[in-house]
């Protein structure tokens, strides 16, 4: 087991695949640098923002601190990321990235969670509802122009 897992078993949630209008290079490019994902969370969201090029942290109202850090990247396919709430604990979350094109990606969210068998009861499908919703907000995510040319040397 790694770092900060419990026993608990560890419970994948699958999201939905949505197209986002950027290539898969700038895509990866934007998602290993964690100081790009101010831009993407909306401001009333999130306080006592804090962020280096491989972790992030935040406090989330009714949720508390939440700590994020870069934890493995595949060129161009996917980027993962550890995560560590006081609700859930560790959280491992992985951005699939699949080449449509040279102008749009496919992108799926996969999250592992450990969970005993009652939290998972009571948390049902509201996970997956909620990664779902998450793709529904990347898909309409206004900021792509900023993306586009992000894998090209300043």
């Amino acid at each position: 087991m790694g770092k900060g897992y419990s026993m608990s078993p560890v419970t994948t949630y699958t999201s939905r695949k949505g197209v986002v209008p950027c290539g898969d290079s700038d895509l990866y490019t934007f998602l290993t640098d964690m100081r790009n994902f101010r831009s993407v969370v909306p401001e009333n969201i999130i306080t006592d923002w804090q962020a280096t090029e491989d972790s992030c942290s935040f406090r989330v109202e009714n949720t508390g601190k939440v700590t994020v850090e870069l934890n493995d990247a595949l060129p161009h396919s996917m980027v993962s990321y550890a995560a560590e709430m006081m609700l859930t604990g560790r959280v491992m979350v992985r951005v699939m990235i699949e080449y449509e094109n040279g102008a749009r990606s496919g992108i799926w969210l996969k999250a592992d969670v450990n969970m005993n068998p009652i939290v998972r009861m009571l948390v049902g499908d509201s996970a997956q509802r909620y990664l779902d919703a998450v793709i529904g907000a990347i898909e309409n995510f206004k900021g792509y122009e900023k993306i586009r040319g992000c894998n090209q040397p300043l």
